[in-house]
């Protein structure tokens, strides 16, 4: 087996970075469980900030460095959008921990005639998503990690090769727990090659068999199982704010995030949505969860966007928001229209995204469509229905039947000559609308085609007008 390693030291600051790319002084991300540097910006590195300092010698150094939080719930879910991405060019992928991918390359060398060319699209792709990674190879996940924890960015033609590049690396760039780790330094063993040395049996009286088995990995004896990264069928990804936001338009930006890597992951698909379900969560309420609904399913990013836009002009949150989640599960395969080369001409998906507008702005309950329905009563064959469901298939009417009706039949006070009829309705008695007519085509002394009946008290009535 050949592995690459693709280690991400810090998603959460590129997150940020992301956001507000306005922010040009050092920022940090704070470990909570000890209050000390985890991750830091290039500024930050500039003002004498390094990663294990707490608060305090934080502030002494600079006394404006903006301080995150460390949220590994946002990171993961970074990494699973990272391994969705990288899924359309490898297969066999494995997300380890919070900040790790690894890759089997065995199949890849062949397919992409060459590893040179698989890396060189590898790292485009991470390029895109703007994220800082470091990356190494081995015949091992451990190994590689190694490799790419210590900076190696390089991937050998041999996973073999890489071995010879472990004994300089630190005891730092493994995962072996801190306490083995001081234990090792105060007898001495630094680097990996110092402890790659020592006879199997002298470390097993001394450490546990966990130990072992990572020492196999290392030296490439033994891979521990893995799970294969598998992307969900529907979308969803969870987003920590990196500061509360009051203001529900003020989401717009992090918001557009998700929905960007959701747009992609459609489009990757051939997919499309109509539905988007939002959950905020509120510091001091409960979580407020919300819809925005299009007039069409599609998955152009420009138009979601402004869609929500609206959304949250009208939105009122009840206390500050600390982070948000954007599911989509109802995906139906993308079939777009041919639209008019004519932009005068009508076009069915601008009257979609009118619908969407108006749904945004003024929610569900407030829009209204009409829709043809199978119906003998010509009285009721247009109906109101919800805007977000599709009016169903109508089939064709029977007889002759005129395009322009009258709201309210109108006495028929002229002379007329019959040329077709009757056509007989009588239907509706079951629920309480009955009705019982004879249809017929009369024509005017103008020449004027009617569509009269007569009621069964022998009235007559002009219910429309033939073009």
């Amino acid at each position: 087996m050949h592995w690459l390693y693709l280690h991400f030291p810090r998603l959460q600051l590129d997150l940020f970075e992301q956001l507000h790319p306005e922010q040009t002084g050092p920022t940090v991300v704070i470990d909570g469980t000890d209050n000390t540097v985890c991750q830091l910006s290039a500024a930050a590195l500039t003002a004498g900030i390094k990663p294990g300092m707490g608060l305090a010698e934080i502030t002494a150094i600079h006394a404006q460095t903006c301080i995150i939080e460390y949220a590994a719930n946002s990171e993961n879910c970074q990494l699973e959008q990272l391994a969705t991405t990288l899924y359309a060019i490898a297969s066999d992928i494995v997300c380890v921990a919070s900040n790790g991918i690894a890759i089997n390359l065995s199949p890849l060398e062949l397919y992409y005639q060459g590893l040179d060319n698989f890396m060189a699209l590898c790292k485009r792709s991470l390029t895109v998503r703007q994220v800082h990674f470091h990356y190494g190879s081995g015949a091992t996940i451990e190994i590689a990690r190694v490799l790419a924890r210590s900076h190696f960015d390089r991937v050998e033609s041999e996973p073999s090769l890489a071995l010879n590049h472990l004994k300089n690396c630190s005891l730092q760039a493994t995962e072996l727990p801190s306490k083995e780790k001081e234990q090792l330094n105060r007898i001495g063993i630094r680097t990996l090659g110092q402890l790659i040395a020592l006879p199997l049996d002298e470390i097993g009286k001394r450490f546990n068999n966990q130990i072992i088995t990572y020492l196999l990995a290392i030296k490439g004896v033994k891979q521990p199982p893995y799970s294969l990264f598998h992307p969900r069928k529907v979308f969803s990804q969870y987003l920590e704010l990196p500061y509360a936001v009051e203001s529900a338009p003020r989401l717009s930006r992090y918001i557009a995030i998700v929905l960007a890597n959701n747009c992609a992951y459609l489009q990757k698909r051939n997919l499309a949505t109509d539905t988007l379900q939002f959950e905020l969560q509120q510091r001091e309420h409960d979580n407020l969860m919300f819809k925005v609904n299009a007039g069409t399913p599609h998955h152009h990013l420009s138009e979601w966007q402004m869609l929500i836009d609206l959304k949250l002009e009208q939105l009122k949150l009840d206390s500050p928001v600390t982070s948000l989640t954007l599911t989509c599960d109802q995906l139906v395969e993308f079939d777009p229209e041919n639209l008019s080369l004519l932009q005068s001409s009508y076009s069915r998906h601008a009257e979609n995204m009118l619908l969407g507008k108006l749904l945004a702005r003024l929610g569900s309950d407030s829009v209204k469509t009409v829709e043809q329905v199978n119906e003998h009563r010509q009285d009721y064959v247009v109906q109101q229905a919800c805007a977000l469901h599709k009016a169903p298939a109508c089939s064709e009417a029977n007889g002759l039947q005129p395009v322009w009706l009258m709201v309210q039949p109108q006495p028929l006070t002229e002379q007329t000559q019959i040329v077709y009829g009757p056509e007989r309705v009588h239907t509706g008695w079951w629920d309480d609308h009955p009705v019982k007519r004879d249809y017929f085509l009369a024509l005017t002394g103008k020449g004027q085609r009617l569509w009269v009946y007569r009621d069964d008290q022998q009235h007559w009535y002009v219910h429309g007008y033939f073009g």
